[in-house]
């Protein structure tokens, strides 16, 4: 019997784990897995660990690990693999295949877009991409082809920033485009309510010219690419 474990990065802010669970029930109507189930990776509880032998027990012997994850970093390229490797010895009768992240899908471009364009910005203006930031340079490369397809798409430029490892850092970046565009529009790459947002409009609010838009949110864009990364995931 297939099964589905879907896992978010987990959150301080109760509110973003909230956020991220009523998204996932939505995605789950859209498949016809009967186990489905919701773990996360930290600061909150379950964790995958607890959440795949629940599944076992119900029966699931064949495993579907959905990070539901911006970019390949660090959680997917190590934390969730370990997990995984602890279940397959504990587990060594079930299957488990991992979806990938979301990426460069086109979807999400979509939804920067479509965030943006909530806003209403005006012409002449700069848009700055604020994301989480990464030791890996992968998800720092992907943010900034993100980035590109967003300035095509809209006609405007794009800056990328990151928050916390990544080059330029968000402050710098703002405090440099906001003394040389009229208006700046800031597009938080983040999934949810969160701390880091706190941060982010902590530091936009000193500045007239500056716009925070909408996180990401978890937008039909955003389950249309989930469910997309799913179909292309074929259990092993």
């Amino acid at each position: 019997m297939k099964g589905i474990v879907y896992v978010g990065h987990g959150s301080r802010l109760q509110e973003g784990n909230e956020q991220f669970i009523h998204f996932i029930q939505s995605v789950m109507k859209e498949r016809n897995e009967r186990i489905q189930k919701i773990a996360f990776l930290e600061l909150t509880t379950p964790t995958i660990s607890d959440v795949v032998t629940e599944a076992i027990i119900e029966g699931a012997t064949e495993i579907m690990i959905v990070p539901v994850l911006l970019f390949a970093a660090a959680h997917y390229k190590s934390d969730i693999p370990f997990e995984i490797e602890q279940l397959q010895k504990k587990y060594p009768h079930i299957t488990f295949s991992v979806v990938p992240p979301f990426s460069t899908h086109p979807h999400m471009v979509e939804l920067v877009v479509k965030r943006i364009r909530e806003t209403m910005p005006l012409q002449g203006s700069s848009i700055l991409l604020v994301g989480r930031g990464s030791s890996d340079p992968q998800p720092i490369y992907e943010l900034q082809q993100i980035g590109a397809a967003v300035e095509r798409k809209l006609g405007m430029p794009v800056c990328c920033s990151f928050l916390t490892k990544g080059t330029p850092s968000f402050t710098a970046e703002l405090k440099t485009i906001t003394s040389i565009a009229s208006h700046v529009y800031v597009m938080p790459y983040l999934l949810f309510t969160g701390l880091l947002l706190q941060k982010i409009k902590l530091h936009t609010k000193k500045y007239d010219h500056v716009t925070t838009c909408n996180c990401l949110q978890f937008d039909t864009y955003m389950k249309l690419t989930l469910l997309e990364r799913m179909e292309e995931c074929v259990y092993v």
